[in-house]
């Protein structure tokens, strides 16, 4: 691959964060304000052990994406964040054509306790799952923390995200479709800016491409095994006042690799249900029905997307 496909993103050390290195603290500012997307290092912090629990949540969650569908089908529920989700259920990144990808949604809120009961799926290695969980949401926290130290909001990012107050956030785990013969399940996954606040992601194949504005251009984003990749998402950038960028990305096919599964698995760490905002449309809205909004967005055909600017948080259509 050229390297002028890839897109170059700075690595930030969390250790450094977390101690609040000031040096560390600008990289992280004009990351989320030029790119909105960055690599993360858990590296020399107080939860470098973080990386062996997402491996190891997602090691068990590849055997289970191998399990007969039938059996997949019996967690599927209509929700956004919890349950199982067959591929071709949305839009994907080719026009007039389905996603190609599978996850399933572990919530926060039912760790929690506030929400539904786990799946068992989740039961039988509940501390591996809770774990992952845990130390993803401490990190975006802290990542928050740091941004509230830099941009002195009225109200600090992170108390948008207090444990009392019920959100979307949700771990998921992925499973992209081999493309090795025909596309008729779906391709992909389509444009799109992350509705919530931050995400965690970690995958370690090709496919996420990131959207570079003053080139007109998708770049590749480069997995580095070791690190994760952090994106900012539409309700930091409205939280913000529009000064953080909520960058538009995109997962498709990589020529050479199409006859391989693509998983990965990330954290999305969205605000308090009640959380208010002006979004790119220029509406108020809660966080939990801009969530709505936009996943209805999401799951309608490509030509009712291009109606509005939801679903690229405001770039506008394609």
């Amino acid at each position: 691959m050229d390297k002028t496909d890839i897109a170059h993103l700075e690595v930030l050390s969390f250790a450094k964060l977390a101690s609040k290195d000031q040096t560390e603290l600008n990289k992280l500012l004009d990351a989320c304000r030029k790119q909105g997307f960055f690599y993360l290092d858990l590296a020399g912090s107080n939860v470098s052990h973080g990386l062996h629990q997402r491996l190891k949540a997602l090691s068990l969650m590849k055997d289970w994406f191998d399990r007969p569908n039938e059996e997949k089908m019996k967690l599927h529920k209509d929700s956004v964040t919890n349950g199982y989700k067959p591929p071709g259920t949305l839009s994907g990144v080719v026009k007039h054509m389905k996603d190609g990808f599978e996850n399933i949604k572990l919530p926060r809120d039912n760790f929690l306790g506030t929400g539904d009961s786990l799946p068992e799926v989740f039961k039988n290695d509940k501390e591996v799952f809770r774990d992952d969980l845990e130390i993803s949401h401490g990190v975006t926290l802290t990542i928050l923390s740091c941004l509230s130290d830099l941009l002195q909001p009225p109200v600090r990012l992170e108390d948008y995200h207090q444990e009392n107050m019920s959100s979307q956030s949700t771990m998921m785990y992925f499973r992209y479709a081999k493309q090795c013969a025909d596309k008729s399940s779906g391709v992909g996954h389509n444009m799109h800016t992350d509705l919530g606040t931050l995400t965690l992601l970690y995958c370690e194949q090709w496919g996420l491409q990131v959207y570079a504005q003053a080139t007109n251009s998708w770049k590749y984003v480069q997995p580095r095994p070791g690190l994760y990749v952090v994106n900012v998402g539409d309700a930091l950038r409205f939280l913000s006042g529009n000064d953080l960028l909520s960058a538009l990305h995109r997962v498709v096919p990589v020529p050479g690799h199409e006859s391989e599964y693509r998983y990965s698995t990330a954290y999305f760490l969205r605000p308090g249900n009640e959380t208010e905002f002006r979004t790119s449309e220029n509406t108020v809205v809660s966080a939990l029905n801009w969530h709505d909004q936009k996943y209805n967005v999401f799951k309608a055909a490509h030509v009712e997307q291009e109606k509005n600017t939801i679903l690229t948080g405001g770039i506008g259509a394609f």
